[in-house]
């Protein structure tokens, strides 16, 4: 009776501890690294939650499929005002990238963004493994926003 025990004792400790090991990066972390990636200042836009993330591990490279909503704190109008007042020249082609990624926007408003990260966990937390694509699902919108085009 006593074997049993210890025997599903063991798997059940063996089966947590693989799946607490290996489960990828949270909605946090991604919330971060687009954050990041889109406007580390989040000033032009804002990654605001993550509505669907999910994740697979590929090798040594996770891949996070994420469904996120951007908001956009400030209207395109204001930015363009203050791309001549106050900015650097690496600012003013930040907003300028970021202008032509998401086109016309107002205070406020919010977009659904879907992109495919690939993943690696290094020393300090989760980072992007390479730079993202070219291609559309790579490249940020939604296909409901590519089809406006």
């Amino acid at each position: 009776m006593t074997r049993p025990l210890v025997s599903l004792a063991a798997l059940l400790t063996y089966l947590f501890l693989t799946g607490c090991g290996a489960a990828g990066p949270n909605e946090t972390e991604v919330r971060d690294i687009l954050q990041s990636a889109l406007d580390p200042t989040g000033e032009v836009v804002m990654v605001e939650t993550i509505d669907r993330l999910n994740v697979a591990q590929q090798g040594a490279l996770w891949v996070a499929d994420v469904t996120a909503t951007l908001r956009f704190p400030r209207s395109l109008t204001a930015v363009v005002g203050e791309m001549g007042e106050d900015g650097s020249a690496t600012q003013t082609l930040t907003r300028l990238g970021l202008m032509m990624r998401f086109g016309p926007f107002k205070a406020g408003e919010t977009r659904v963004y879907d992109r495919r990260l690939r993943l690696i966990e290094g020393r300090n937390g989760w980072m992007q493994a390479e730079p993202p694509a070219d291609d559309k699902q790579s490249a940020g919108f939604a296909p409901h926003f590519a089809a406006r085009l």
